[in-house]
């Protein structure tokens, strides 16, 4: 199945994980359902929405997304289903929203969990019939608008504890997709780092770092609370430290190298601290004169530097 291209652009892996994700949505993209995608941030639940949106008959048409966290009801009433001029101060103009923009197409509706009690009411509405009424107006509209809604919570546990409605959530979920998190993936880690680096890298002008054996097995080995998304920040911070050449350990964050999340194994805990060891006693031989300590390490005065300062061995004037 194709994963790169295509309606799957973006979707990248060759993990089972991801052979699963693609299938599902296959299967869901060309039914004409409500579709809810449940996945931590930074997974990848807009590039799934829009995925099936790219295999519908709405294809041609627009995907809408917007975002609910946070939002007040009465702005996210205007802002979903418009308002009228005059529908309360600063409303200078007729203002059409995003349920009208995405007439034919797909509305993907973001931290739906997210919702109150009366946003949650006013979707539903609208889901059950099809109508509504811009803020101030009396017009009662009409849209043929595919929805498609997603979040990191647990909707269903939500359900019970009584802060989401059950007739909603089941009016959501006609067909539901899981986008595993990247610390699920395997391998996929390194595919994603690879194209994000050469992305990155090519946007700089530059030529993309090469990942060494250790740096690998870091990026692998690491939890990824941010997901993909802090993969992608994490490669375009190694493209600027290490453009051109090969990365090493230091080039990394602190929180993959050695941070909470990183699953470090008391053999690799060891040889740090002896390496800690190795560098301070260095210094100490050299005055404290970078250049000399690196030669005698037998590594660049650069990549001594980061160490010291990883490590914090001695001050950043040293």
């Amino acid at each position: 199945m194709e994963c790169e291209t295509g309606a799957f652009a973006g979707l990248l892996g060759r993990s089972p994980a991801m052979e699963r994700l693609r299938q599902e949505i296959a299967q869901l993209g060309r039914r004409e359902l409500c579709v809810h995608v449940f996945g931590e941030t930074g997974s990848g639940k807009e590039m799934v929405a829009r995925a099936l949106h790219a295999l519908s008959r709405r294809a041609r048409r627009s995907l809408v997304p917007v975002n609910v966290a946070g939002v007040s009801d009465e702005l996210l009433a205007s802002e979903l289903f418009g308002h009228a001029r005059g529908a309360y101060t600063g409303a200078a103009t007729d203002h059409e929203g995003y349920v009208a923009a995405a007439e034919g197409g797909t509305l993907f509706i973001d931290e739906v969990g997210d919702m109150s009690a009366l946003a949650q009411v006013r979707l539903l509405r609208f889901l059950e019939g099809g109508e509504y009424r811009r803020v101030g107006d009396t017009v009662l509209r009409r849209a043929n608008v595919r929805v498609i809604s997603a979040t990191h919570v647990d909707l269903a546990r939500r359900v019970r504890e009584g802060r989401f409605r059950q007739d909603l959530w089941f009016r959501l979920n006609d067909g539901q997709i899981f986008v595993p998190p990247l610390r699920q993936r395997g391998s996929d880690v390194l595919l994603l780092a690879e194209h994000f680096l050469r992305e990155e890298a090519a946007s700089q002008g530059e030529g993309p770092p090469a990942l060494s054996r250790e740096v690998e097995e870091a990026l692998v080995g690491y939890a990824w609370p941010g997901n993909v998304r802090q993969l992608k920040s994490e490669m375009r911070r190694l493209v600027a430290r290490a453009a051109g050449r090969e990365a090493t350990l230091e080039d990394l964050s602190r929180e993959i190298e050695e941070g909470p999340g990183r699953r470090v194994g008391p053999l690799r805990a060891a040889l740090k601290e002896r390496e800690a060891e190795l560098v301070r006693d260095a210094l100490d031989r050299n005055g404290g004169v970078l250049a000399r300590a690196a030669a005698e390490l037998g590594i660049t005065r650069q990549s001594l530097w980061a160490k010291v300062r990883r490590r914090g061995l001695v001050g950043e004037g040293a």
